[in-house]
C-alpha cells in the first residue's frame, strides 16, 4: 500500500497560556488540530508562516510541521508534535498529588 503524500499545517503556541495552536482556513488560531489549514506544499504552508508571524500577539513561534491525512484524520508525524497536541507525558500542577517517600 503506497504512503499518503506528505502534507504540512503551521502551529505555535499561543501568547496568554502557551497552549497549543493551529492555523485554520478563517486565518486564525484553534487549540484543535483537526481544525488545522492543510497545504499541499511546503511552499504554500510558508507564505501562511509569514502572516501568522504579524499575529505574535496572539501567538508565539509559528512554524511548519509535517502531517499526512489518513481517514480524514491528520497525522502528526514527529513525537514532539504528538505530544504537543495530546498534553503531557507526565502530570504535573495543583491537581497531581506527590507520592510520599518510603525513605524516612
Amino acid at each position: 500500500m503506497p504512503k499518503p503524500p506528505l502534507k504540512w499545517i503551521v502551529t505555535a503556541n499561543f501568547t496568554v497560556d502557551g497552549a497549543v495552536g493551529y492555523f485554520t482556513a478563517a486565518r486564525a488560531f484553534s487549540r484543535q488540530v483537526s481544525d488545522a489549514l492543510v497545504f499541499a506544499t511546503k511552499e504554500e504552508a510558508e507564505v501562511v508562516r509569514q502572516e501568522a508571524l504579524r499575529a505574535e500577539a496572539v501567538v508565539t513561534d509559528p512554524y511548519l510541521t509535517e502531517v499526512v491525512e489518513s481517514e480524514g484524520k491528520l497525522d502528526l508525524l514527529s513525537a514532539r508534535e504528538r505530544i504537543r497536541s495530546l498534553g503531557p507525558t507526565v502530570p504535573y500542577g495543583y491537581g497531581h498529588v506527590k507520592a510520599k517517600s518510603s525513605v524516612a
